[in-house]
């Protein structure tokens, strides 16, 4: 398998997870999913984004998306997100948030990762008890890996795996390694975050809490991107009250 520069690894491709408020199944109908799906489709070529594989569940989504800008995965979310929302209320004739959060997104460092994460997505049905083998799931991109056809025909895929390796691809194992999911805590969502600027700045947590602009953009996304507290955030960077009201502003 061809190697990905580390440098396009760390901006471009994404784990994302959407999930219903209060694990509400918001995708309980065919028809549903069926719409979600086509609000994909209609608006991946828009905003120049590739979406490499899905699964959508009944009460979540997960998607492995590649873009080069993240300002163009958030709005590519947002609205897909939002034209959702709106028919869902309107049908069921109710009111109010349909998803908990925005969304949950981790960025893939490396290629074993990203085969992987592919893998992790597709076997959710069986992993599930909903189906017992994946191919007999229908609103994945499973069945697109094993025919090299849909949406794993993409221009990414064929440089990183080629079609010839498709099929093989799809009997990796999970390698146990481990993926955000629905039943992801805030406190393993502040660590995942704290990790990807970790990364991104080769700096350790104590050296970027001595950056007030590095710091006010982590802290920043955890509590507007997935809702965490500055009190979950301040205990578990371990800093007096004076200091974080420095760092948020």
């Amino acid at each position: 398998m061809p190697r990905i520069a580390r440098k396009c690894l760390e901006t471009s491709f994404f784990h994302v997870i959407v999930q219903g408020v209060n694990k509400d199944f918001i995708f309980y109908k065919n028809e549903y999913i069926e719409d979600y799906i086509s609000l994909i489709k209609k608006y991946k070529e828009e905003f120049d984004i590739e979406i490499l594989a899905y699964c959508i569940m009944s009460n979540h989504a997960h998607l492995l998306i590649f873009t080069e800008k993240i300002d163009i995965l958030s709005s590519f979310m947002h609205l897909i997100n939002s034209l959702y929302a709106q028919k869902y209320n309107r049908t069921e004739n109710r009111v109010g948030h349909v998803f908990r959060n925005r969304y949950l997104s981790e960025p893939i460092y490396s290629e074993k990762y990203l085969v992987n994460c592919i893998n992790y997505i597709h076997r959710n049905p069986v992993k599930a008890g909903i189906v017992k083998n994946c191919n007999e799931y229908k609103y994945s991109t499973y069945n697109d890996y094993a025919n090299c056809t849909g949406f794993a025909n993409s221009k990414i895929l064929n440089k990183i795996i080629g079609k010839e390796n498709y099929k093989q691809l799809l009997k990796i194992e999970e390698d146990n390694m481990i993926f955000w999911d629905i039943d992801i805590t805030n406190e393993q969502i502040i660590e995942q975050v704290i990790c990807r600027f970790e990364k991104q700045e080769n700096k350790k947590l104590e050296e970027i809490l001595q950056e007030k602009e590095i710091a006010r953009r982590m802290i920043n996304m955890l509590k507007y991107e997935y809702g965490i507290t500055y009190k979950e955030m301040q205990k578990k960077f371990n800093i007096s009250d004076r200091k974080m009201e420095k760092l948020k502003y």
